[in-house]
């Protein structure tokens, strides 16, 4: 994965949480320093592991374009999990919203409240 917040790094944070999830001993994710573009991302459980630390050294960026994630209404979306830590980092949504609201197009379901 590379660190220029312009590839995308999605496929390797699922892989990684799909190991962190389904292992019996306590699991930390890893994200290094630099920027790591990911789209929408949905955490699923119920995980036989009730340990698991998402250690953020780094930053996740969202999308550019707030309309990539239209149809799914969340970026990062934990459901259904139990004991999961999340420490450090930066999430950068990139103004996506908020270039939606000034655009005065129809925004996804949470964007205006």
């Amino acid at each position: 994965v590379k660190p220029d917040g312009k590839t995308d790094s999605t496929k390797s944070l699922i892989s990684a949480w799909a190991a962190a999830c389904g292992s019996p001993r306590p699991a930390t994710i890893y994200v290094p320093p630099g920027r790591y573009l990911v789209q929408q991302v949905h955490f699923r459980g119920a995980c036989q592991n009730k340990a698991i630390t998402i250690r953020i050294d780094g930053t996740l960026v969202a999308p550019s374009d707030y309309s990539a994630l239209r149809s799914v209404g969340n970026w990062i979306l934990f459901e259904g999990v139990n004991g999961v830590a999340i420490s450090g980092g930066i999430l950068d949504g990139q103004g996506g919203l908020w270039a939606c609201k000034a655009s005065s197009k129809l925004c996804p379901s949470g964007a205006t409240v």
